[in-house]
C-alpha cells in the first residue's frame, strides 16, 4: 500500500500520449470535446505555439519566419488542471496532484473524448512525468542545506574539485534506467535555488517563498520500436499503470527517514 504523505513534494505532473498526427480539430469536434470532459474541465480555452524556421533568403540573407499554432485546450476552473489537444499528442498536466488513482481517471475521460472525435492510427509514445521540489527546514546561518540528510548521498556528487580552489555552485544529474517490455525511466535531479515549475496563467500552482530546494524529475516512459500499435483506450491505461509502478519506489530509494518524518508527514 502506497503511502500518501501529508506535505507531499509533486509540483508537477503530466501524462503525455504522442500518437500519429491527425488534421487539426475542427470547430465541431472542438464542441464535442468541450462536452465530452465538461464534468472535469469546464472551461475551454486555447494555447499558442510559435515554430521559428530561418532560410536563405536573395544575397544569402538569412530570413526568419514565424508560424504560430493554435491548440485546444480545457482547464479546471482553478486553473491547475489543464488537457490541450495537438496535432500529434493527448497532454494531461496537473499542479494539483494527490493520487495516481485522480490522473488516472482523468486519463481515461481525456481517451474517450478524443476517440469520439476521431481516433488517432497509433501511439508512438506513452509518457508520465513528474517533478517535485524537496524544500527543507534552514537555519537563519544556514546557506544551504545538508541535502545529505534528506536525499540520498549518491545524489550529491563532487562536493569540491582538491587543489583547484573551486566549490560546488549547482548540482544537475542525470540517470536512464531501463525496465521490460522496451519501458524506461529518465532521473534528473540537483539541488537549485528557483523553482523548478513556475506559475503561469495557462498552469497555476501555489508557490512558496523562494530558497533553496533539491530537484526530482522523473520521466517514466515507452516509446514505439518498430511496430506501431493501435491507438487503443485499455492498452493505453494498462501502459499508464506499468509506468507509473516504478515511480514511487524510485522516489522512496531517494530520500530519508528525516525527509519522511520532519518534512513529508508533518501536519
Amino acid at each position: 500500500m502506497r503511502e500518501v504523505y501529508t506535505n507531499p513534494p509533486i509540483v508537477l505532473m503530466v501524462i503525455e500520449i504522442r500518437h500519429v498526427p491527425c488534421a487539426p480539430l475542427n470547430t465541431r469536434q472542438i464542441t464535442q470535446m468541450t462536452a465530452a470532459v465538461r464534468s472535469e474541465l469546464p472551461i475551454p480555452d486555447e494555447i499558442s505555439e510559435v515554430s521559428v524556421t530561418i532560410q536563405s533568403g536573395p544575397g544569402g540573407q538569412p530570413i526568419q519566419s514565424q508560424v504560430v499554432t493554435k491548440h485546444p485546450r480545457w482547464v479546471s476552473r482553478n486553473k491547475r488542471t489543464a488537457l490541450t489537444i495537438r496535432q500529434d499528442c493527448v497532454l494531461l498536466e496537473t499542479t494539483e496532484y494527490e493520487r495516481y488513482e485522480r490522473v488516472r481517471g482523468l486519463l481515461a475521460l481525456a481517451l474517450r473524448a478524443r476517440m469520439s472525435v476521431e481516433k488517432p492510427a497509433g501511439v508512438a509514445r506513452i509518457g508520465l512525468r513528474y517533478i517535485d521540489e524537496i524544500r527543507v527546514p534552514s537555519k537563519d546561518d544556514e546557506m544551504e542545506p545538508d541535502w545529505g540528510q534528506w536525499v540520498d548521498s549518491s545524489l550529491l556528487g563532487p562536493r569540491a574539485i582538491k587543489d583547484a580552489g573551486l566549490t560546488e555552485l549547482r548540482n544537475e544529474g542525470l540517470t536512464l534506467f531501463a525496465g521490460v517490455d522496451g519501458k524506461r525511466l529518465a532521473l534528473r535531479y540537483g539541488a537549485q535555488d528557483d523553482y523548478a515549475v513556475q506559475s503561469t496563467p495557462q498552469l497555476r500552482r501555489p508557490l512558496p517563498p523562494p530558497g533553496p530546494l533539491f530537484k526530482f524529475d522523473v520521466d517514466s516512459f515507452w516509446q514505439q520500436e518498430s511496430e506501431v500499435p493501435e491507438f487503443d483506450y485499455d492498452f493505453i491505461l494498462r501502459c499508464a499503470d506499468q509506468l507509473h509502478e516504478p515511480v514511487d519506489a524510485v522516489f522512496e530509494n531517494l530520500i530519508t527517514d528525516r525527509l519522511r518524518n520532519e518534512v513529508l508527514r508533518r501536519a
